[in-house]
């Protein structure tokens, strides 16, 4: 009569158990290594997830669904964005939400009685928003100011703190742009930091920004440098570029001395850099996961040895070689399983914890988890396989009588 699945595997289990049981110093050490192993692979998935956030994050801090357009004064006739197509652009763009066209130049400024050069911007109103500025103190422009081409002023804090020591406005504060005095109303910073490291910001650094006509009346320039497009969504992004590039096609001769650009193939490269990281941090970490296996085959393989009377008896007393294969089998699957299930708690919960302990968004990535928990399972039955078989065809007189 056949025994009942249920309980034969119970007593196979039960059997596993009692041989670990019997040596726990080692178990506890062999699980300790998969453990690690696991958490290496999840944590290092959560670390290059956090990079790539970061690094996006401080990308799209230049400006959300960014467009620009500007003349790049290449090509065999050199052309440059004139103001006649900043109205044109306006007109034929569609899904624009915020536009700003930006003017730009260089003046002397003394600080403490040196001398000093400030960039000089000549924005309308919705260029703040566009580009994400934050306004540390006072306010930024008006429509009205830039309608009556007022000479007032918003400066960086970084020039702010040079002048005064501190970002914050203190009563009236007059600065002299073009020969003539504006008075400052305001102190702006960027968003984030990354935009000059793309180099892409105009407003880091020594800056103060006038109304756009104010800078066109007294500097007399006849180009503009660049157009920023706030698109309505990311998925109009593309429509946006496409748009911008016909209108400046249309009214010039070649598109040669133009670049419109989107913030979109940065964010690409960022993803294709983040996930080579990740692949080869991976690999370094999965070197982890195969010593822990040779550590489940190693100690089954000391098992094997150290018991081989007991299999002899097992098998003399009727036990068959599927049984002592399974037993063993167990033993390596248990091990595996409990290392793989104590590294994905550590794994997940260590950068959680970090982030709590910190105040920031750590991810942690379900497939990675599910991923490294299954291979360190699958590694440990992997390694399993061969002590398992050689204690199952093990020859009965010689495991009997071995010494």
């Amino acid at each position: 009569m056949e025994r009942p699945t249920t309980e034969w595997l119970n007593l196979l289990f039960r059997f596993a158990l009692d041989g670990l049981s019997g040596q726990r110093g080692r178990s506890l050490l062999t699980m300790l290594g998969m453990a690690i192993g696991t958490a290496s692979v999840v944590a290092v998935v959560s670390i290059g997830l956090l990079g790539r956030d970061y690094v996006i994050s401080l990308i799209e801090g230049v400006g959300s669904n960014l467009v620009f357009a500007y003349g790049t004064g290449g090509g065999v006739n050199p052309e440059e964005l004139a103001f006649e197509d900043i109205d044109a652009l306006r007109a034929r763009v569609p899904f624009v939400a915020a536009m700003a066209p930006v003017l730009s130049g260089n003046e002397p400024v003394s600080i403490k009685n040196q001398p000093e050069t400030m960039g000089v911007l000549g924005v309308t109103p919705e260029y703040a928003p566009v580009r994400n500025l934050v306004v540390v103190s006072g306010r930024f422009l008006t429509a009205a100011e830039e309608a009556g081409a007022a000479k007032v002023a918003v400066i960086s804090k970084e020039l702010a703190e040079r002048l005064w020591a501190t970002p914050q406005l203190a009563g009236e504060q007059w600065l002299r742009i073009f020969g003539l005095r504006f008075r400052i109303v305001g102190v702006f910073r960027e968003g984030v930091e990354s935009a000059a490291a793309l180099q892409k910001s105009e407003a880091a650094g020594l800056v103060s920004i006038i109304p756009f006509s104010t800078f066109r009346n007294l500097s007399g320039v006849r180009y503009v440098d660049v157009v920023y497009f706030q698109a309505q969504s990311a998925a109009a992004v593309p429509a946006v570029v496409e748009a911008a590039s016909a209108v400046i096609a249309a009214r010039h001769r070649s598109l040669s001395s133009f670049k419109i650009e989107s913030l979109d193939q940065y964010l690409v490269l960022v993803q294709r850099i983040s996930d080579a990281v990740s692949l080869g941090l991976i690999g370094i970490a999965a070197v982890s996961l195969l010593v822990g296996g040779i550590g489940i085959m190693n100690i089954m393989l000391v098992t094997v040895t150290e018991r081989t009377q007991d299999i002899g008896i097992r098998l003399a007393l009727g036990a068959g070689r599927r049984d002592i294969l399974l037993q063993f089998l167990m033993e390596a699957s248990i091990l595996s399983l409990a290392g793989g299930i104590a590294g994905t708690l550590i794994g997940a919960g260590l950068p959680l914890y970090v982030g709590f302990l910190y105040g920031i968004d750590v991810p942690v990535s379900g497939i990675s988890v599910a991923v490294a928990f299954a291979v360190s399972v699958g590694v440990g039955l992997f390694f399993g396989i061969y002590p398992a078989r050689k204690a199952a065809n093990m020859n009965i007189i010689d495991a009997l009588g071995y010494v």
